[in-house]
């Protein structure tokens, strides 16, 4: 699958610390190896009331309180948001 990233997720992995980093560069190459959501192994839950687009949260690990908010747009994964669990929830997938 392709990976595109936006600006936000850049600005939320700058304030990561060294151990959360190096979670996120393996479960990026295991996002970037995959042919579909179903082959990663990571927990994949859709966001509650994304009908229109279809957004997604993945656990970094089992240990891990970090979440990542992407989209799944065809084939490619848009990685939006890197937050803390208690704040993915509130500002990942935006309110309009």
């Amino acid at each position: 699958m392709k990976i595109e990233i936006d600006t936000s997720f850049v600005r939320d992995a700058k304030k990561l610390s060294e151990p959360v980093l190096d979670e996120l560069k393996i479960v990026n190459q295991i996002l970037g190896e995959a042919q579909s959501l179903d082959d990663v192994v990571y927990s994949i839950k859709k966001m509650e009331g994304s009908r229109k687009v279809k957004a997604f949260r993945l656990r970094l690990s089992e240990n891990s309180d970090y979440r990542i908010g992407f989209y799944l747009e065809g084939d490619t994964i848009v990685l939006s948001r890197i937050l803390n669990r208690k704040d993915i929830y509130k500002k990942f997938p935006p309110k309009k």
